[in-house]
């Protein structure tokens, strides 16, 4: 399985790749931008030759050149495609503060600059794989076979921990694995492991099959603000990893990937305090290659936070 998931990952940057070089290679306007880009750097290469020809009269770069010119047009249309790819990361440092936020098209766990993670869960906290309950698929997930795969109980009692050193009780409940207890939206357990902090946040209700219900875009908002709360009373200003909460597995209608990033530009552009040196807001690449999210929509909507917010 591991080498398995190795071999997508490894599939998902290849087309991310060429997406970045042709992607945008869909408009007039961007033909004639990419064909006069490498008519520029074929000129170049030529005017090059001749330069050294009359300086140095030295003519073997020219004669080679002529006789192998498909080359040179191969060479200049490849340049002119990484010149206009487009950019999948950005970041922008937000005004009067010293705090960056960026966009990365990346697997959240491949960010390993970040210090700290956010694991969007559901009100019951639970981590049961089985059948499915936690998707191997969902950020949660992820995390689990990443760092607990063989451990889940040390997982268990690390949130049972932090939920009690707040002193949150929770209320009796069931599901299809026994009794549990269950926690208001926006509850958030701070797990310290391998040198990194994971701020596990329950993001939306679940029946006891462990399938959403009530989903509203506000348990993002809540939940967001709970993150920086939390983080403000007892986490660390650090880097922070934050997925698009809601979007995914959680299943929440109005909860789309642009409105998403939105909300967690605001959530923390908008906070009093300083609780981060660096937001990364981590977009799975499957929502860019599948045109889920606008990169450049989000882009201008970071640019003008930053700016004036």
């Amino acid at each position: 399985m591991l080498i398995l998931r190795r071999l997508w990952d490894m599939i998902d940057r290849l087309k991310l790749l060429w997406k970045s070089l042709t992607g945008e290679i869909n408009t007039l306007k961007a033909i004639c931008k990419l064909i006069c880009t490498a008519i520029g750097y074929i000129s170049s290469f030529f005017s090059l030759a001749v330069l050294l020809k009359d300086l140095a009269a030295w003519d073997k770069l020219e004669v080679w050149m002529k006789g192998h010119w498909q080359i040179i047009m191969i060479a200049g249309l490849l340049i002119s495609c990484v010149h206009n790819r487009k950019k999948i990361n950005y970041k922008k440092m937000v005004s009067n503060r010293d705090m960056q936020i960026a966009i990365s098209v990346k697997d959240i766990f491949s960010n390993r600059s970040a210090n700290s993670y956010v694991i969007p869960t559901n009100t019951f906290f639970r981590t049961q794989m089985k059948d499915e309950y936690i998707s191997p698929r969902s950020v949660q997930g992820k995390f689990q076979l990443k760092y607990f795969k063989r451990n889940i109980e040390n997982l268990d009692e690390m949130i049972r921990a932090s939920l009690a050193i707040q002193g949150i009780t929770g209320e009796d409940a069931e599901d299809c694995f026994g009794s549990t207890k269950k926690y208001p939206i926006g509850t958030v357990a701070k797990i310290n492991h391998k040198g990194k902090h994971f701020y596990f946040v329950a993001v939306n209700d679940v029946n006891r099959y462990g399938k959403p219900v009530g989903q509203t875009i506000e348990n993002v908002t809540i939940a967001l603000t709970a993150v920086v709360d939390a983080i403000r009373k007892m986490g660390h200003c650090d880097t922070l990893c934050v997925p698009l909460i809601g979007s995914g597995r959680a299943a929440i209608r109005e909860a789309t990937k642009e409105s998403v990033s939105q909300k967690t530009i605001d959530c923390f552009v908008q906070s009093e305090d300083k609780v981060v040196n660096k937001l990364i807001i981590s977009i799975h690449p499957k929502d860019y290659l599948n045109g889920e999210i606008d990169l450049d929509r989000v882009k201008r909507y970071l640019d003008y936070k930053c700016e004036f917010c």
